[in-house]
């Protein structure tokens, strides 16, 4: 399993997906976090959410959370898992090296929420070097302690576990564009509308409910439940991924 679990990450390491998707998210990270400073002084312009000033941890720590960014660019990510593999006309041939197909799922979830976890620690590195940056250059003490340490711990676990649950995605839709868009379907429309009119059942949904749980937001889980929760949602759709996979004819 070790050695399968090493062979996606040379793959990841090896793949344009990997690297494009992450430098458009820390370019995307980087100038988010620039915008919470340039417009903090800006009524009419400031960013829903954002605190207008920086001046303590949990102010802080809302402007470095960069987890709704990043944990979208690694599930989709995790989403051309298997799917890309389809499309590319290698899972044959990675099938026919290890025939236990359930073994080839397994290690692409593992890899892909060890890859995640290092997209969600790059981007949020990003973020805190334009937030330090800005600080320093204008003279405000920087008001960096634990609240924020634990707010920057948990970007990691959301992304990776993000990317896990695009894997299984990705074992259920075969086909990339299908898998990607339901994914990305998912959390921004599904949960969103689940959101808007059923708002006490959108805190149990995976992203809205468990996602939120893991970043400290959630109203009434803390984030060893929403880790929970998540983990409930990621092997359930991880056991479908394993059976359809298993049972699906390869080309």
């Amino acid at each position: 399993m070790i050695r399968l679990i090493d062979a996606e990450l040379f793959k990841l390491r090896t793949t344009r997906m990997y690297l494009g998707l992450l430098g458009a998210a820390t370019v995307l990270v980087v100038v988010v976090t620039a915008l919470h400073f340039v417009l903090a002084g800006d009524a009419s312009l400031t960013i829903e959410g954002a605190p207008e000033a920086v001046t303590t941890q949990a102010e802080l720590r809302s402007v470095l959370d960069v987890s709704s960014v990043a944990v979208l660019f690694t599930l989709i990510l995790g989403a051309t898992a298997i799917a890309g593999e389809d499309r590319h006309h290698t899972i044959a041939t990675t099938f026919l090296l290890t025939p236990a197909r359930w073994k080839v799922v397994a290690a692409k979830v593992v890899g892909y929420a060890i890859a995640g976890a290092v997209f969600g620690i790059v981007v949020e590195a990003a973020a805190v070097g334009v937030a330090v940056g800005w600080l320093a250059a204008v003279g405000t003490p920087i008001p960096f302690g634990g609240t924020v340490v634990a707010g920057l711990a948990l970007v990691p676990v959301a992304t990776g576990l993000a990317a896990a649950f695009g894997v299984g995605v990705s074992a259920v839709i075969p086909n990339q564009l299908g898998a990607v868009l339901a994914a990305f379907g998912w959390v921004m429309i599904v949960e969103q509308l689940v959101s808007g009119l059923l708002p006490d059942a959108a805190q149990w949904l995976p992203f809205t409910g468990a996602g939120s749980a893991i970043t400290g937001a959630h109203p009434q889980l803390g984030t060893a439940a929403g880790v929970g929760l998540f983990l409930t949602y990621l092997l359930a759709v991880v056991s479908v991924g394993m059976q359809v996979t298993r049972r699906r004819d390869i080309a």
